[in-house]
């Protein structure tokens, strides 16, 4: 690299410092995720992408042999009450603010009706829930304010939860969380990431992406979906895949400085930045 190229990097890395310094200031509060680990202990974070149908089937003893972190619609699924998630996150917006969604009022009414064991529901610091929850469910929060800048910086700012690698989607709050809960080794299950693959351009410019899970999603779904990418070009749709794999990077480095590992234990799955390993190996 030229002592140009580094300049421009160095230039570049405190404009972001100062941009993060700022939407710190202005968006993070105080948060209280406390570490509930025990020493020997391993987390097993679950996507909601098709492979984890396959983990379910050919793994399930193994999963329940470890606490468990669910995101998303997964409690809509008959396994949730199965599998008795220990962690919940949710971080996508949708959930503070569409409750005239069919899948929204399902997800909160099994939330609230379904778990009748000890979950920590995580949420961002600004998100009010919508609904009463159970005395079993216990609600914390996390600063989903996206942090860039120098190593150091970046550091401070993970330590002491004022912000993240850019949360793209919601599995990068929750290895965050999973760091931030205590945990020393972290499997990944159910994260496909294989987005690329189901992307299309219609004749009409219309881009198409395609994001399945592992249960099977309903009209109302998809028809949410098709609404979100209506006006969405190819580029930004790239650029969110960027965010998103750079933003791994920047939670191995981070988990590496904090002595943590996190495995992938996906099968194909499309995220570089993880050591591949059997889940619970």
């Amino acid at each position: 690299m030229s002592k140009g190229d580094k300049a421009a990097g160095g230039v570049a890395r405190l404009g972001s410092s100062v941009k993060s310094l700022v939407k710190m200031a202005l968006q993070s509060r105080r948060c209280g995720v406390k570490a509930v680990a025990r020493e020997d202990e391993a987390l097993v974070v679950m996507g909601n992408g098709p492979s984890l149908r396959q983990t379910i089937d050919t793994e399930r003893d193994e999963l329940k042999r470890h606490r468990l972190l669910a995101v998303n619609f997964a409690a809509n699924a008959p396994e949730f009450d199965e599998l008795r998630p220990d962690f919940y996150v949710l971080a996508d917006p949708v959930f503070f603010r569409d409750m005239d969604n069919e899948n929204v009022k399902l997800l909160w009414r099994n939330l609230g009706s379904v778990t009748d064991w000890d979950m920590t529901l995580l949420v961002p610091a600004d998100a009010v829930v919508p609904v009463e929850l159970p005395a079993t469910v216990r609600v914390e929060r996390f600063n989903a304010v996206g942090v860039e800048g120098f190593a150091g910086l970046e550091r401070w700012a993970f330590r002491k939860g004022l912000g993240m690698p850019r949360p793209r989607n919601v599995l990068i709050p929750s290895i965050m969380m999973g760091m931030a809960l205590g945990f020393k080794r972290i499997y990944v299950v159910g994260a496909d990431h294989s987005w690329s693959r189901t992307l299309e351009v219609t004749d009409e410019n219309v881009v198409v992406s395609v994001q399945p899970h592992f249960y099977e999603d309903n009209a109302a779904e998809h028809a949410r979906v098709a609404s979100v990418y209506k006006d969405v070009r190819l580029h930004e749709i790239m650029y969110s895949f960027y965010v998103a794999f750079k933003s791994y990077f920047a939670i191995r480095s981070y988990a590496d400085a904090c002595g943590v590992r996190i495995f992938n234990s996906t099968p194909g799955s499309f995220i570089d930045a993880f050591e591949r390993r059997g889940l619970g190996k």
